[in-house]
């Protein structure tokens, strides 16, 4: 089938993944529900790096693909990208023969969403281990919380967030590890991963750091004016493991997204074809086409140099990938160096320690943005120890 043939198929008749990618009825349903900033155009060149990266997506059935893509689009989210905001994840449905999508928000991307409520002007979150340089934690009149990251190779003590507000408030909640093992274990997620012995698979297994702080995180949301997306994250993103419908929500959006009744084990091959539908379904509406300017950003100029393409990267779609991955990384950058300048001079390390993946992969494919953060972080700490 011809390209043009593949633009104009009506949505219900789209047999495969790759041909969404060039579908005009599923372009229009992006852009019905897409966030303000959210360039339909862009998702779908997000979308072609994120099946190069995990290819299993190919393999899901195309209105499964299209609505958990609209929902991170409704959110503002871009997925599967270094920002680490979302992600779209494949599983097998054995009960329905099908691989299906699910919407899994990092816990960067709560921190996102949580900022564009305009109240927020940081939050973060992190783990206590017991080999950390300080760790200082009081509650009562005297209330005070102060870390210091050390080698971060030891055993695990706590999990905790911080939020600082725009009036010089701020609000923080510190779990005991016992908590967050408790908060796994009542998962629906982590049960039917035991029960499936599917457990080295599961989130809690491969990203237990990165699930801790979301727990925390949620666990302050309690207190925060949050942005209606974030509200819209915590329904879809369920800690008991619950399966969105984004079928139904690619070819019905005005619904809202709804629970199909499945429960997520984790990983392409697991399936917990026996387990029953909530009782009560929660509707998701397509969040409001309205996205507020996040209080600590700042004009940030992009690097103009571009790397030359050379062998096989000189291949149509090589440049492009380059292109978006350097943009990625630039506006990575801006939030790191607003992070920098809002952190306590005895806190930067802890800012480069959130991001220390990302800023190793900037010093060899965007060596202009890694001196900026560095010269950055030198600043701030030479300005304060003068």
């Amino acid at each position: 089938m011809s390209q043009s043939s593949i633009a104009k198929t009506p949505l219900r008749q789209v047999q495969n993944v790759k041909s969404l990618l060039h579908n005009d009825q599923a372009r229009a349903q992006l852009a019905l529900v897409a966030a303000k900033h959210m360039n339909p155009e862009r998702m779908m060149r997000v979308v072609a790096n994120a099946i190069r990266t995990t290819p299993k997506l190919e393999e899901a059935e195309p209105m499964s693909f299209l609505g958990a893509l609209m929902q991170c689009a409704a959110l503002g989210l871009e997925p599967n990208t270094v920002l680490g905001h979302a992600y779209l994840i494949p599983f097998k449905n054995n009960r329905k023969g099908l691989t299906e999508v699910q919407v899994i928000i990092g816990y960067k991307g709560l921190i996102d969403l949580a900022r564009r409520s305009g109240h927020i002007t940081s939050i973060s979150a992190n783990v206590h281990y017991d080999d950390d340089e300080l760790w200082d934690y009081e509650e009562g009149t005297e209330a005070k919380l102060r870390h210091r990251p050390g080698p971060q190779e030891g055993k695990k003590l706590h999990a905790y967030a911080i939020a600082k507000f725009k009036d010089g408030g701020h609000a923080y909640v510190v779990l005991p590890w016992a908590v967050v093992i408790k908060t796994r274990n009542g998962s629906q997620n982590w049960q039917s991963a035991v029960k499936f012995n599917s457990t080295a698979s599961n989130p809690w297994a491969t990203h237990e750091a990165a699930m801790a702080k979301k727990t925390a995180i949620r666990a302050l949301a309690k207190y925060l004016p949050l942005s209606v997306e974030f509200s819209d994250a915590q329904t879809i993103d369920h800690e008991d493991g619950a399966k969105m419908d984004y079928a139904a929500f690619a070819l019905s959006p005005s619904d809202g997204v709804m629970i199909d009744g499945d429960v997520i084990t984790g990983g392409d091959d697991d399936g917990d074809d026996d387990a029953k539908a909530p009782e009560e379904k929660p509707v998701v509406k397509p969040v409001e086409k309205k996205v507020e300017k996040q209080a600590s950003e700042k004009p940030f100029e992009k690097p103009k140099a571009d790397p030359e393409p050379s062998g096989d990267d000189a291949e149509e779609g090589v440049d492009e990938a380059t292109s978006f991955q350097l943009e990625q990384f630039s506006r990575l950058a801006e939030n790191i160096l607003a992070d920098i300048a809002e952190a306590a001079p005895d806190s930067v390390d802890d800012v480069l320690g959130l991001y220390l993946p990302q800023i190793e992969q900037m010093e060899s494919l965007a060596p202009d943005l890694y001196k900026m953060i560095s010269d950055a972080a030198d600043d701030r700490i030479k300005g304060t120890q003068r």
